[in-house]
């Protein structure tokens, strides 16, 4: 009774936390599309278009999460699709992880550094 608004904000902060998961990972997904094509640009890679990286960043998003063998299927889905080798496949793999990685980190920088700086400079009251 005194309490109710506890639970309201614990449920408000979960269903928070999962929406920005979810949206931290479309954004991941598509970063990962449009940057292994520039990855496969390094390996000479065919079907570098934009189509063609999504659907191969939707494939490897599915199969990564597999206990060792994620990343092999994830690499032979670049092979297969692509036309590169396994060498030419890891490269583009980790070009592409590590700039996704880069841009994830600067683009949760700046957001959360605008969210603290508004919290701070008192544009968003706090909570009761």
């Amino acid at each position: 009774m005194q309490f109710e608004w506890i639970i309201g904000i614990a449920a408000m902060g979960i269903a928070a936390i999962i929406l920005l998961v979810f949206i931290v990972f479309i954004v991941s997904f598509l970063i990962q599309g449009i940057v292994l094509g520039v990855g496969l640009g390094f390996v000479n890679g065919q079907n570098r278009n934009i189509s063609s990286t999504m659907v191969t960043s939707l494939l490897m998003a599915l199969v990564i999460w597999i206990p060792c063998l994620g990343c092999f299927i994830a690499w032979y889905f670049i092979k297969s699709r692509h036309e590169v080798g396994w060498g030419g496949a890891l490269v583009a793999w980790l070009l592409g992880g590590i700039i996704t990685i880069l841009v994830m980190v600067l683009l949760l920088m700046f957001v959360f550094t605008g969210f603290w700086a508004a919290i701070i400079g008192g544009l968003i009251p706090p909570l009761p």
